[in-house]
C-alpha cells in the first residue's frame, strides 16, 4: 500500500471535487484532510475501512508478539519497538522514484535484492556489540513496506492466491512477466464510475508501472499502477486516470482501480509481514528477538566516577545489583542494561548489554578516582547513556558536581525527548553553583531531580526499580512551589497494580507529603510497601492499591518541587505527538515533527492508548497542572486505541493528559510526561543515509527563525563520534530567515556493519538560554557494497514558503535516480528565468548555501533536500529554477545533470 503511517478521518466529498482539487494542486492541512490515508479525505466514505501500512504492520507483528512472548496485550516497550518499525515503514513513501521499493514496474529482481540487503542489515545490526536495535527496527520497517506493496501492486491476489507468497523476501527469483510479454490488454472504458479496468492478460506475476519512477512503462501491453497522479496511466478521458491500473491500495476505486481486491491483498500482506519476521527469527537468538521486538524494559545509569563519589557509587552498586537479581527469570527482567560512567577528562567505558552478569560485573568494576576541580563531563555521560538506551524508559544520573559541558544540555534534552526517556538527576551536593541544565532536563523529560546526602544513594536507587517496569504509567507530572498546601486527585482504576508517589525539592528540604486512600485514611509507613523520607524528598509505593479516588497533598516547599505519581497498569497513554501534513502526492499523511513546535502553529495531535479505556478526554496542562485547554480528538476507525485531531500550538510549554473511564466504569488519569516547549527557532533533520566505513557522508539540517532577529550557535553531537565537521558554527537570522547546516560524518575504517550512530543537531540562541531546538537522526553503517554504475539526479520541489515580502524559500529534493552510487555530487550553479509577470528572481546568497554545494555520497534511491531562498519581486508571477551540477560514480567517472522546475511565488 502506498499510503504512509497516518490516522483516518475521511470527509464526504464528491469525486468531481477531488478532481478539481488535484487539478489545482491544493493540499493544505485542515479538517478535511485524512490523517491516515492522505488524499482519501477528498473522496467519499467508500474508502472507510481501508488498511494502511500502519494497520498491516501493527496487526501482523502484534499477533507475533503475543505468540512469541505469551502476553495478552503488548507491553509499553513492545509497542514502542513496533512504533519504530511502523515509522520506518511509512518513510519509504518519501521515495516515489525507486520502483524496487514498491515492487512496481515488474522490478521483482530489484525488490528481491533490496529485501535481501535489508534482511542482512537487520541481522548485522543485531549482531553488533552493543546490539543496534534502532538500526534493526529501521531496516525491518523499510523491508516490510516493500513486502506489503507486493500484495497491493502485483496481481498475486487476482491470480486466485491467498496468504503469503512463498518466495517474496527469500532467496531466488520470482516468476515475473518478461519485458516483452503482454501483462494487460489495455484499458476498457465501460462508462462506469467504478470499473475493474486494466484487463490482466497473463498467468505470471506482474506489477503496475507508476509514472515518474525509474521503470518506464514500455507500452499498453503492460499494466499501470493507476490512481489520480499516475502519469503513466494513459486513459483517454479525465476520469480514466482514476480507473486505469491494478493497484489495490484502498477500497475506493478512484484511487485504486482494483479496489475490490483490497481486503484480500491486506490480509495477504499481514501474512507476508509475519513470514518475513519469522524468517529473521529463525536465524537470530531469542535474546536478539526480544531486543528487536522490545520484550523487556531498560535499566540505565550514568554515574560520576571522580574521587568524591566513592560512597555514592557503592550505594548505587548495591541497590542496582539487588534490582537485577530480583528480576532474573521474571517478566520484568530487563531487555537491556546500560552503564555510562563519566568524570573529567574522560567518559566511559560505556556498557550496553542484555546479560545481567556482565552488567553486574561492569558496575562492580566502577571505582572513584581523580578529580581536583569541580565540573565534570556530566552531559556527555548522559548523552552516552541515552544513545545506548532503547526508546522509552528512564535514565538515572548521579553526580556531586556541576557540568563542564553544559553546552550539551540542549542535545541531551532533545535526544531524551526524541527517544521518550525520562531523566532522573540524583544530586549529592555541589562544589560549584547549581547546574540549571540538570533541573531543566528533569523537568522537560518528565523525570525528577533529588538533592540528597551521600548515604542516601542506595535508598533512592530503589526508585529505578519502581518506575522502570514493563507497564509503567504516569498519572501526574508536576513542578511547582508549595508554600501553601496543594491537593491533587489521583484516580486509581481497576488495571492499576502499583501506585508510586515521588516528591522532591531542590533546596535540601524535605517536602510535606500526605497520601490519602479513597476512604480518607492517611497512608503511614506501616501501610506502604515502600515509604522513604529522604533529605530532599519522599517516596511512597503501594502494591495492589484499592481502586477509587486517592488524594495527595504537598506542602512546606518554597522552591521548585517535583511531584511524580506513577504506577504499573496495562492501560497506558503510550504516546502523544505533534505532526504535520507532508509527503509526496498521492501519499501524503501526518508525520511527526522534529523537535519542538512553533507557537501558534497549526498541526495535528496524535495520541495512542492501550486497550482498556471506554472513554477518553484529552486536555493540555502546564507543568504546574493548571489547565490550558481541552483537546478534542477523534478516534480512529480501524484502531480504537488511536486518536487524532487538529491543534493550534499554545504559546507556552505544556503536557498532554487523558482522563476517562475504564472498562469497569472506574475513573482513570494518565499523562505523557515529556513536556512540549514551543520555540520560535526550528531545526529539521534530513532523510537518513547509509554510512560506510571510511567514507564521508554529509547531512543537511535546515534551521529557521520565526522570532526576533538573533544569532544562533549551531552544534551537533553523536554517540559514536563520527562527526568530523559542523558548518557553519553560528548564524545570524532575521525574522523568517533560514539557513542550512551541514554535519559531516566519517566512520573510521573497520567500523562494524550494523553500527548505529545517532546525531543530535542543536540550535541555541546566544541571548536566551531557553530558546533552542534540536533534531535527532539515527543512521547505521551498512555492509552492502557501493553500487557501481552511472548515478543521475532528478529534482523536485517538496516545500515552499514565503519567509518575508519578496523572499521565497523552496525545498529542492535531489534524488539519485541512476543505477549506481553517487560520489561527490556537486550542485554547481542555479539559473533563474522569468516565465510570467515582471521582474527577475535572484538567489538570496545570504540565506542559500554557497555554491558549489558538495555532498560526498548518495545511494541509489536516496536523496538530499536543499533549502534555496529566492528574492522574488512583487510583479513576478511565475519563474523557473534550473539546478546544474556534476556527479561521480564509484569508479571516478564524472557526469553532468540539469533539472528544472516552475515556481509560483
Amino acid at each position: 500500500m502506498r499510503y504512509a503511517k497516518l490516522w483516518r478521518h475521511c470527509a464526504r466529498c464528491l469525486p468531481a471535487l477531488f478532481v478539481l482539487l488535484l487539478t489545482f494542486s491544493i493540499a493544505p492541512p485542515g479538517q478535511a484532510f485524512c490523517p491516515k490515508n492522505g488524499l482519501l479525505c477528498f473522496v467519499t466514505a467508500k474508502s472507510s475501512g481501508s488498511l494502511t501500512h500502519q494497520d498491516i504492520t501493527q496487526r501482523g507483528i502484534e499477533a507475533l508478539d503475543k505468540t512469541y512472548f505469551g502476553v495478552p496485550k503488548l507491553t509499553k516497550s513492545m509497542q514502542k519497538a513496533l512504533d519504530e518499525i511502523i515509522e520506518a515503514d511509512a518513510k519509504v513513501d518519501d521515495d516515489q522514484v525507486t520502483s524496487a521499493k514498491h515492487f512496481d514496474g515488474e522490478n521483482a529482481a530489484g525488490a528481491q535484492l533490496r529485501l535481501a540487503t535489508l534482511k542482512q542489515n537487520v541481522i548485522d545490526a543485531l549482531n553488533t556489540s552493543p546490539m543496534n536495535t534502532a538500526g534493526a527496527r529501521q531496516n525491518l520497517g523499510s523491508a516490510l513496506h516493500t513486502i506489503q506493496d507486493f500484495y497491493s501492486h502485483s496481481n498475486w491476489i487476482e491470480l486466485g492466491n491467498v496468504g503469503a507468497h512463498p518466495g517474496v523476501g527469500r532467496p531466488g527469483p520470482l516468476a515475473f512477466s518478461g519485458p516483452g510479454a503482454t501483462a494487460c490488454s489495455g484499458f476498457t472504458n465501460t462508462g462506469l464510475a467504478c470499473a475493474n479496468s486494466s484487463n490482466l492478460a497473463t498467468s505470471l506475476l506482474t506489477s503496475g508501472y507508476y509514472g515518474g519512477e525509474d521503470r518506464v512503462k514500455p507500452g499498453a501491453f503492460k499494466c499501470s499502477h493507476g490512481g489520480p497522479l499516475d502519469k503513466g496511466s494513459p486513459s483517454s478521458d479525465l476520469l480514466g486516470y482514476f480507473r486505469e491500473g491494478i493497484n489495490k491500495d484502498t477500497r475506493y476505486c478512484d484511487i485504486s482501480p482494483h479496489s475490490t481486491f483490497h481486503d484480500a491483498a491486506a490480509t495477504a500482506a499481514i501474512a507476508g509481514t509475519q513470514q518475513f519476521v519469522e524468517d529473521i527469527k529463525a536465524v537470530i537468538t531469542n535474546t536478539q528477538l526480544r531486543a528487536l521486538l522490545g520484550a523487556g524494559p531498560t535499566l540505565a545509569f550514568a554515574i560520576d566516577t571522580t574521587g568524591s563519589m566513592g560512597g555514592i557509587i557503592a550505594g548505587v552498586r548495591a541497590s542496582a545489583t539487588a534490582i537485577v537479581n530480583s528480576r532474573l527469570g521474571t517478566d520484568e527482567e530487563p531487555l537491556q542494561y546500560v552503564l555510562a560512567p563519566f568524570n573529567d577528562p574522560f567518559t566511559g567505558p560505556n556498557v550496553s548489554t542484555s546479560d545481567a552478569t556482565s552488567f553486574k560485573n561492569s558496575i562492580a568494576g566502577l571505582f572513584a578516582s581523580g578529580g581536583g576541580d569541580c565540573p565534570e563531563l556530566a552531559f556527555s555521560g548522559i548523552y552516552n547513556g541515552l544513545s545506548l538506551s532503547n526508546p522509552s524508559g528512564s535514565l538515572f544520573m548521579y553526580t556531586d558536581a556541576s557540568a563542564k559541558d553544559a553546552g550539551l544540555a540542549g542535545a541531551v534534552i532533545g535526544l531524551a525527548k526524541a527517544k521518550e526517556i525520562k531523566l532522573y538527576a540524583m544530586l549529592f551536593g555541589s562544589c560549584s553553583p547549581l547546574e540549571p541544565g540538570y533541573l531543566q532536563a528533569a523537568t522537560e523529560t518528565g523525570g525528577q531531580a533529588f538533592f540528597l546526602s551521600g548515604g542516601e544513594a542506595e535508598s533512592v536507587t530503589q526508585l529505578a526499580d519502581l518506575v522502570g517496569r514493563n507497564n509503567a504509567v504516569q498519572l501526574l507530572s508536576v513542578v511547582d512551589a508549595f508554600a501553601t498546601p496543594q491537593t491533587y486527585d489521583l484516580p486509581v482504576d481497576s488495571s492499576m497494580t502499583q501506585l508510586t508517589v515521588s516528591v522532591s525539592a531542590t533546596n535540601f528540604v524535605t517536602p510535606g507529603v500526605t497520601l490519602m486512600r479513597p476512604d480518607g485514611t492517611v497512608v503511614t509507613p506501616a501501610m506502604a510497601d515502600t515509604y522513604m523520607t529522604l533529605t530532599g524528598g519522599v517516596i511512597i509505593s503501594i502494591k495492589a492499591p484499592v481502586r477509587g479516588l486517592w488524594k495527595l497533598r504537598v506542602q512546606d516547599s518554597t522552591g521548585p518541587t517535583y511531584v511524580n505519581v506513577s504506577g504499573t497498569s496495562d492501560l497506558n497513554f503510550t504516546s502523544f505527538r505533534l505532526a504535520r501534513f507532508a509527503g509526496q502526492p498521492p501519499h501524503q499523511g501526518l508525520f511527526a515533527i522534529d523537535g519542538e513546535p512553533l507557537p501558534g502553529q497549526s498541526l495535528y495531535a496524535l495520541a495512542a492508548l492501550t486497550p482498556g479505556a471506554t472513554t477518553a478526554q484529552f486536555k493540555l496542562r502546564r507543568k504546574n497542572f493548571s489547565a490550558i485547554a481541552d483537546l478534542p480528538l477523534n478516534q480512529d476507525e480501524t484502531d480504537s486505541g488511536k486518536y487524532f485531531g487538529p491543534i493550534t500550538v499554545p504559546p507556552e510549554s505544556f503536557l498532554a493528559y487523558v482522563t476517562g473511564s475504564d472498562s469497569g466504569g472506574n475513573a482513570y488519569q494518565r499523562v505523557v510526561s515529556l513536556m512540549l516547549s514551543p520555540q520560535t527557532v526550528s531545526i529539521v533533520a534530513p532523510a537518513p543515509q547509509d554510512l560506510r566505513a571510511g567514507v564521508s557522508t554529509s547531512f543537511i539540517y535546515q534551521v529557521r527563525n520565526a522570532g526576533a532577529s538573533d544569532t544562533f550557535a549551531l552544534a551537533a553531537a553523536d554517540d559514536l563520534h563520527f562527526i568530523t565537521s559542523v558548518s557553519p558554527s553560528a548564524v545570524t537570522l532575521g525574522t523568517g530567515e533560514s539557513a542550512n547546516v551541514v554535519v559531516q560524518l566519517t566512520p573510521p575504517i573497520g567500523t562494524s556493519a550494523g553500527s548505529a550512530d545517532t546525531v543530535t543537531a542543536t540550535v541555541q540562541s546566544s541571548s536566551n538560554a531557553l530558546l533552542r531546538n534540536s533534531a535527532s537522526l539515527t543512521s547505521f553503517v551498512t555492509g552492502a557494497l557501493e553500487t557501481p554504475g552511472r548515478p543521475d539526479f532528478v529534482a523536485s520541489i517538496v516545500g515552499q514558503e514565503a519567509v518575508a515580502p519578496g523572499v521565497t524559500s523552496i525545498d529542492v529534493r535531489l534524488t539519485n535516480s541512476g543505477v549506481g552510487m553517487a560520489r561527490s555530487m556537486s550542485l554547481n550553479s542555479l539559473q533563474l528565468r522569468t516565465l510570467a509577470g515582471t521582474g527577475t528572481a535572484s538567489i538570496n546568497t545570504a540565506l542559500s548555501p554557497s555554491l558549489p554545494f558538495v555532498t560526498p555520497n548518495i545511494d541509489v534511491g536516496s536523496f538530499i533536500t536543499v533549502r534555496l531562498t529566492i528574492n522574488t519581486p512583487a510583479g513576478l508571477q511565475r519563474f523557473s529554477i534550473t539546478e546544474n551540477g556534476t556527479v561521480s560514480d564509484t569508479e571516478g567517472r564524472s557526469y553532468s545533470f540539469s533539472q528544472a522546475q516552475a515556481v509560483i511565488p
